[in-house]
């Protein structure tokens, strides 16, 4: 009898993620922060899924549909918040409709735009 596993791949063992300057994002271009942080949030994402961060979609799939949960999320804002030094509201980060959305809010917080989404001010229907 031959075993067959459906356990996702395992993470990669120490898995590296950048953190950006945070004086860095402060003083980019709005072009260039964002950059910077779609970087930093697929290598984010990429460890908490166990995938490579060029993998993740940032784009097409809300973030429940990429596999961010309760537990993950949690994970990902207590991260996000100490690295970035930033509030991230828990129910803007599962209810966003992409990762890319998550970004933006991200950088809104350094460009002095914030977005009344990112602190989970209520989700259009």
């Amino acid at each position: 009898m031959t075993a067959i596993s459906y356990a996702r791949p395992a993470r990669p063992a120490g898995a590296h993620v950048g953190v950006p300057d945070l004086v860095a994002l402060a003083a980019a271009a709005p072009a260039e922060r964002t950059r910077m942080l779609d970087t930093y949030v697929r290598q984010e994402l990429g460890r908490v899924l166990g995938i490579a961060p060029d993998l993740v979609d940032t784009t097409g799939r809300p973030m429940n549909s990429l596999g961010i949960g309760s537990i993950a999320g949690l994970e990902l804002q207590y991260r996000m918040e100490a690295a970035l030094r930033v509030e991230l509201n828990l129910q803007m980060l599962l209810l966003a409709n992409s990762a890319a959305e998550l970004i933006d809010c991200l950088a809104g917080q350094f460009g002095g735009t914030r977005t009344p989404r990112c602190h989970g001010s209520a989700v259009p229907a």
